[in-house]
C-alpha cells in the first residue's frame, strides 16, 4: 500500500488530475473539534518531535483517507456518544467541503477535562 501526500481527484482527463494536499483534511479536522466545547485537542500529545503522537494524523493510502484524532473530553460529557458524533461530523465536512469521502475517522480519547 502506497503512502501518498496528496488526494488525486481522476474526473477530468481532459485537463489531467487535481490533487489535494493531506494538510486540508488536518484542518478540516482540527476546525470541528475547535467549534465544538465539549472537546478538545490534547495539546500534550502534539509535540512534533519523532516518537511522539500528533494532534491530527491523516493518511492517504491508495486514495482513500484516514483521519487519526487525540483529543480531551470535558468532564460529565457521555464519551461513546461524543465521539461517534465527532467522527461523523468530521466525514460529513471533509465530504461537503472536499467533496471526499472519508474511509475512517479514528478518535482516541487521552484524558478528561476537568
Amino acid at each position: 500500500m502506497a503512502k501518498n501526500e496528496y488526494y488525486t481527484y481522476k474526473e477530468s482527463p481532459i485537463n489531467g488530475d487535481i490533487m489535494m494536499s493531506i494538510q486540508v483534511f488536518d484542518i478540516i479536522a482540527k476546525q470541528v473539534i475547535a467549534e465544538d466545547k465539549d472537546v478538545s485537542l490534547d495539546a500534550s500529545k502534539g509535540f512534533a518531535m519523532p516518537g511522539t503522537k500528533k494532534l491530527v494524523n491523516c493518511q492517504i493510502e491508495n486514495n482513500e483517507v484516514s483521519i487519526t484524532l487525540h483529543i480531551k473530553v470535558k468532564y460529565g460529557i457521555k464519551v461513546t456518544k461524543k465521539t461517534k458524533e465527532l467522527q461523523r461530523m468530521i466525514a460529513n465536512t471533509v465530504k461537503d467541503m472536499a467533496n471526499v469521502a472519508v474511509k475512517s475517522v479514528d478518535i482516541c480519547v487521552e484524558s478528561i477535562d476537568f
